[in-house]
Formats: C-alpha cells, structure tokens, sequence
C-alpha cells in the first residue's frame, strides 16, 4: 500500500542519519509542467513524478541551522546557511518519491565540498541570505560565474569598469513572500514532502532518504519573485508566470541517510 503522502518522510531512516539539519523560513514555490519536457533533467532509473496530473517544477528556499555529522555535535555558525534550490519532483521504479536537484546554492564552502564529494548534489557557490519580518519571508541569491571561475581576472575587470559601475552579478534567484493561514491538502503534502533526494553520482543514481515530522504548510502570498537561475539550469522562463502552488513551513528538523543506488 503506497505510503500517505503527509506521513511518507516520518518514515525510520534503513540507516544511521549522515547529516541532521535545523530547517527554517522555508519557501516551496511550484509549477506545472510536462512531464516529457523534464524527461532530459532527471537522473537515469528516474522520471519526473506526476501529481495531480502533471509534473513539477519546484524553487524552494530556507534556512540550514544545528548542522550535525552524527556522532559529532552541532557545527554552530560553520552549519548555519542559506540555500536556494531549483528542483524536479522524481520518483524511481520503487516508487521512492523524491526532488532531483537541479541546482543548490550558497555561501558555506564546505557544504559544497562535501556535497559534491560525498553526495552527488549539485551545490553551487553563490551569495546567499535570508530575512524575516513577521510573516514575511524573503530568500536571495546572487550568483558570480566569472568570479568562481577566474577570482583573479574577475577582480581586475571590477577595477577596469569601476568608472561605468561594477559588473552586473549573473544567475540570481529573489524571492519574497507573506505567509498565510494553515493549509492541510493532499497536494500540498505532495510537493513538500518526498522521500529524499535522487542524485548523480558518477555513472551511477543514488538515492538519499530524508526524515522529519509531518510539516506543518501555510499558504503564501507572492510578493516578488524574479532572477535568470532557472536559465542557468536548463529551465530558462520559469520565473516568467507565478507559481502555481506558494507554500512556506516554519521550521522543522531534517535528517538524511543512505537509501541506496537506484541505477
């Protein structure tokens, strides 16, 4: 029997956890799309999910705090970050329902290491931050290709320009929104709550099982969205029409475990 979809990530983890994070101001926007349009983003031995007849594509944006690496304690400031993600809602031939991560940006440099060299995530460094005013909820981030790519160069061409004004930042991702009241439906649970995550790795797909409790969603209201990241990871235009699903939780505590190679 398929597991409810509001319960499915309260599920044990099958092993000890790698990683456990603090999750806060979380920001779930979403867009319909068609699942053959997504086919060529998703790992092999997966296919974009289909909920509520159709696929999706999701930007979701928090904030990492109480980093651990069991059995080490908390990381404190080293473990605090925000991230800013572009994701493919995916599901196996197992029926381990997940997000593909097209992108996940931030500023902690050993969150990317570590990503790339353990998990198969694709993090990418960027200029990250977050804000809270009551129920308004903001996420930002600001991408410098040159500068990753060529800091020295990079550098020199900031001074050259300094007489026309610096050079404009690239791949950014702005996101406000003003949470609402307390919405409980199937679809919602849908999008918010997948099993873990699918990623590359090498030749090879692995699956990461997340855990944490059955979330709490609010409706939002959009109050800016804008930014060319879609365009940076194969989705040029996302940004060009409003979500069709605006969602923002609290606050939770997740952890992540192996779950075991897919292809």
């Amino acid at each position: 029997m398929t597991q409810p979809s509001w319960t499915r990530a309260a599920v044990p983890l099958l092993h000890r956890p790698v990683t456990q994070h603090a999750w806060e101001d979380i920001v779930f926007a979403h867009w319909r799309h068609d699942p053959a349009s997504l086919q060529r983003l998703v790992p092999r031995g997966t296919r974009p999910d289909v909920v509520d007849g159709s696929a999706w594509v999701g930007l979701s944006a928090y904030v990492f705090r109480e980093t651990r690496v069991p059995p080490f304690p908390s990381a404190g400031r080293l473990g605090t970050m925000t991230e800013v993600t572009i994701e493919v809602l995916t599901v196996d031939d197992q029926g381990r329902r997940g997000v593909t991560y097209r992108t996940v940006d931030t500023a902690n440099v050993p969150a990317i290491v570590a990503a790339h060299a353990l998990l198969g995530v694709p993090y990418t460094f960027a200029h990250a931050r977050s804000r809270r005013r009551g129920d308004a909820v903001a996420h930002r981030s600001v991408r410098h290709p040159t500068r990753a790519l060529h800091p020295v160069r990079w550098a020199r061409s900031l001074r050259q320009e300094r007489p026309t004004g610096a050079a404009k930042p690239k791949h950014a991702a702005s996101v406000r929104v003003t949470a609402g009241e307390v919405v409980d439906t199937p679809l919602a649970a849908e999008l918010t709550t997948r099993a873990g995550i699918h990623a590359r790795y090498l030749a090879q797909t692995l699956f990461w099982q997340r855990q944490h409790p059955v979330l709490t969603t609010r409706a939002a209201t959009l109050d800016r969205l804008e930014g060319d990241l879609p365009d940076a990871v194969g989705m040029p235009g996302l940004f060009d029409r409003a979500p069709d699903s605006l969602l923002v939780v609290d606050g939770t505590t997740v952890r992540y475990g192996w779950g075991g190679v897919v292809r």
